[in-house]
């Protein structure tokens, strides 16, 4: 079987900031309940003219600017396209002169990337296909209701992007999973025809986060031979602080395992997960040999993980 590892990270964020004290001008809240219970200080927020693609069109050329290899294959994670064609992935290979590749969508919400991470790497192992470009961008802002305190406090925009490869698979992605439980369908509700913007049920959404994210991260230390006891890091979504607080308390794993930057970008859906790694990839956190593990989950109810040797 073709070894496949992660070549190159790359990322966006939108020049704008929203702060909690921007905020507390909005609605009824204040930086201190804000940050008590999300751990959310700021958030970037896109240019009415800046659609999700030019956000990932940003990344992608961050991403592809480490690397000289070119992909054959585009998978573009999104929930947030300005339409429906075309299709994100054509919008991106277009504005990066792009030819003679496969491309296409896909939408898992908070877990997309780490959705199209597993099918890059089956694709490449299982076909033709050698070097996969796959983008993750999100403009939660044209879902958020700024009157809602409960939930615009959450939420930004941004993009990430990733460059695997069968060509020089210096940190090989050594496992996957994909899970779902279409039980939790309704708890994350966006763009229907009743209600177009974001509604959630926060409680049920923290419990199966923290339960989520505490088992997938032991099946996958497991299944790669590592212990708690080795050098790892998990590279969560990034929906509240409070989580990765709760998931590292209930599975006696310091917090320093997790590297986060929710405080300063919030929850940016399938982006978060590209933006925290290529911030720790740029700060030089991870050195040869450590386990990095990217676990996502969100929205329907999703999962998704990866277990990198770096």
């Amino acid at each position: 079987m073709k070894k496949v590892g992660l070549l190159a990270t790359g990322s966006y964020a939108p020049e704008r900031k929203l702060t909690n004290s921007d905020l507390e001008k909005m609605v009824d809240t204040t930086d201190e309940w804000i940050t008590t219970r999300t751990g959310i200080k700021e958030r970037r927020i896109a240019a009415d003219n800046e659609d999700a693609s030019d956000m990932a069109v940003a990344a992608a050329r961050d991403c592809l600017g480490k690397t000289d290899l070119r992909p054959d294959l585009l998978i573009s994670s999104t929930a947030t396209a300005e339409r429906a064609c075309p299709f994100q992935a054509s919008i991106v290979a277009n504005r990066l002169n792009l030819t003679n590749l496969g491309a296409f969508d896909l939408n898992a919400v908070c877990s997309g990337l780490v959705y199209s991470v597993a099918v890059a790497k089956s694709m490449i192992q299982a076909g033709p296909y050698r070097n996969v470009l796959i983008t993750a961008s999100e403009k939660m802002s044209m879902l958020t209701d700024y009157t809602d305190r409960a939930s615009c406090v959450l939420f930004g925009d941004g993009a990430a992007a990733l460059m695997l490869s069968s060509e020089e698979p210096e940190h090989e992605i050594l496992a996957t999973e994909l899970g779902l439980d279409a039980t939790g369908s309704d708890y994350v509700i966006m763009g229907g025809r009743e209600d177009y913007y974001l509604r959630q049920d926060g409680r049920k959404d923290f419990k199966f986060a923290v339960t989520i994210l505490g088992e997938v991260i032991n099946r996958l230390l497991r299944e790669s031979g590592a212990s708690k006891n080795d050098d790892f890091y998990i590279v969560p979504h990034q929906a509240n602080y409070r989580i990765l607080e709760s998931a590292a308390r209930d599975n006696k794993i310091p917090i320093e395992r997790f590297i986060y930057n929710i405080d300063r970008y919030g929850n940016t859906s399938s982006a978060s997960i590209g933006l925290a790694l290529d911030e720790a990839v740029k700060e030089g956190r991870f050195k040869k040999g450590d386990l990095v593990v990217l676990v996502g989950f969100g929205g329907g109810l999703s999962w998704a993980s990866a277990a990198i040797r770096w």
